[in-house]
């Protein structure tokens, strides 16, 4: 029996117990009679009209939320990430952190605003922030404008191409994401970019709780090619001012671009095989996939030396056996210090990270070259290279003219290049067309123990060329001549000039260097830095300096 039938049977029952109740008792009987024929249907009439009324109002109430609720989600873009319990606004350009209150408070804002809802007012707020909590950043979709806008960030600073750009925010995608299989993948990128990904990584932390950028690799770590992946990025990501500010302010947007980008395409893989006709890109990007170690090792040998397959070093001969004197050794030859050297420059030319290790590189070379590798002097013999007469040029250069001194620094790499130059000029050698940053590798290569500070300055050294301190005194007795033959002329019958408005500043002291070292020598001669000069004037004139900025009248006095 269903409950309807029950209810009406127990009703009926009950009528009749009362009625049984009551027999005999016309006084009851008459007022239960009037009870159910006259006042109940009128009561139960009412009760139905109010049930009626009170379900339409609750349609239309509930009506009114979905328009309003669709409404507001529509024209107020929140999102949600449960990791960091954060919540998120997007106003068609750029995503900003928003506090759970400010959302709050900008629904019942709304909903007062618009008043038909107030008696629903907490109802509607609870369901508006479960939608909203249902709402991933991660799986966002931003606008156009949005998406140009990050591309537009990366490059070309940070990226050559937009679409490289691309491949990297669908690589940051699938790291944050962590919905697909490419978080097997191992992405190297320069070491220079450090700095860039780590900043992203506490940016993903913070926003999105995820805590590493775990398939970005620095280093080769024995991973198999197939699964390394190439990522090609600028030098200037090096410097801070390349990115800082976009970073600081547009993370976020980064964040989401990415993670609509991996969410886009499937994975970084798909971006490069099925939506990109970049072939360059594609190929730098699968440069490890698509080679083995023995191919990269035969491109090196191809591109980098001249192997003359006639003379072995059994042919050649020494003047010497002593191992010193390797250096006289009559037939062409390549020294594994120098091998080295030049695998760097070769994985520079592939936009490449340290991709092998040494030992694996140099057996690979000995395999290939085994008719021309000599144990005993760690060197190939027969083998050269269009790239190392620039270096040994250079390395001599060193030898000659660099000398040693702790107490040195700040000899600026491009004070080196210039004597460098200024040497092979002298010494009639052709020159050779190292960059600064291939100078620094060549330094840091062949001296690993020469300090340097922010790719510029060289530390512990001085060189023959350019005695620094020479010429800055040689300035500065010229200067002091001129200062005390001028004040004895103007002075020579009272000398009253009061002392203080005779002290020199340190700056006009510099200004007298480089004045004085254009006109008594040629147009380019090299002169100090201010920083440096002011430096030399403090460790050597300090009982002269007043106020950190002057050299008192005495020091050109006495």
């Amino acid at each position: 029996m269903d409950i309807s039938g029950s209810r009406c049977d127990e009703s009926k029952r009950v009528i009749e117990l009362m009625f049984q109740k009551y027999e005999g008792d016309d006084y009851m009987l008459s007022k239960t009679h009037n009870y159910i024929c006259n006042q109940m249907p009128n009561i139960l009439e009412n009760w139905k009209e109010n049930q009626t009324k009170r379900l339409l109002r609750n349609e239309e109430l509930l009506n009114e939320q979905d328009t309003f609720i669709h409404s507001f989600l529509n024209s107020h873009h929140y999102f949600y990430v449960p990791t960091t319990d954060k919540f998120f606004y997007y106003d068609g350009l750029h995503y900003k952190y928003t506090s759970e209150d400010d959302i709050i408070h900008h629904i019942l804002s709304s909903i007062t605003f618009d008043r038909s809802l107030m008696s629903w007012k907490q109802k509607t707020k609870i369901s508006i922030m479960k939608r909203i909590k249902e709402n991933m950043l991660i799986k966002c979709i931003p606008e156009s404008d949005t998406i140009q806008f990050v591309l537009n960030l990366l490059y070309p600073s940070v990226f050559s191409s937009r679409n490289q750009a691309k491949y990297f925010l669908c690589v940051l995608g699938d790291n944050l994401s962590k919905t697909n299989t490419q978080n097997t993948l191992i992405h190297y990128i320069d070491t220079k970019a450090k700095q860039f990904i780590r900043e992203l990584n506490n940016m993903s932390q913070y926003f999105i709780g995820t805590s590493q950028l775990h398939t970005f690799k620095f280093k080769y770590h024995d991973h198999s090619y197939q699964d390394c992946r190439v990522i090609k990025i600028n030098d200037a990501v090096s410097s801070d001012n390349s990115w800082h500010n976009a970073i600081h302010h547009y993370g976020l947007d980064l964040i989401c671009v990415a993670c609509h980008y991996s969410n886009r395409y499937g994975s970084s893989d798909k971006f490069l095989s099925t939506y990109t006709n970049d072939s360059s890109l594609r190929n730098s990007a699968y440069y490890l996939k698509n080679n083995d170690a023995s191919q990269i090792v035969d491109d090196f040998i191809k591109d980098f030396f001249e192997v003359n397959t006639t003379t072995t070093y059994e042919q050649s001969t020494l003047l010497s056996t002593n191992e010193l004197d390797i250096q006289h050794l009559r037939t062409p030859h390549v020294k594994w210090k120098e091998v080295q050297y030049l695998w760097k420059r070769y994985l520079e030319t592939k936009d490449l990270p340290p991709i092998m290790f040494l030992q694996t590189l140099k057996n690979t070379m000995i395999e290939k070259l085994q008719k021309h590798y000599k144990e005993e002097h760690d060197i190939f013999v027969s083998v050269s290279s269009k790239h190392l007469p620039g270096i040994n040029s250079f390395l001599k250069f060193w030898d000659e003219t660099i000398v040693y001194d702790d107490n040195e620094s700040e000899f600026e790499i491009e004070e080196l290049v210039v004597l460098y130059r200024k040497w092979c000029s002298h010494n009639k050698t052709p020159i050779s067309n190292l960059s600064n940053n291939q100078l620094i590798d060549l330094i840091n290569h062949f001296f690993p123990n020469i300090e340097i500070d922010r790719d510029k300055y060289i530390s512990g050294i001085c060189n023959k060329l350019w005695d620094k301190h020479v010429d800055i005194q040689t300035s500065l007795d010229a200067m002091r001549e001129t200062l005390r033959t001028n004040h004895y002329d103007r002075n020579s019958s009272t000398r009253s000039m009061s002392p203080s408005s005779v002290n020199v500043s340190i700056y006009d002291t510099y200004n007298f260097y480089c004045k004085y070292h254009t006109h008594n020598g040629e147009p380019d001669t090299l002169k100090v830095s201010k920083v440096y000069f002011e430096k030399y004037i403090f460790d050597n004139m300090s009982e002269f300096i007043t106020d950190n900025r002057f050299l008192s009248y005495e020091w050109y006095i006495i």
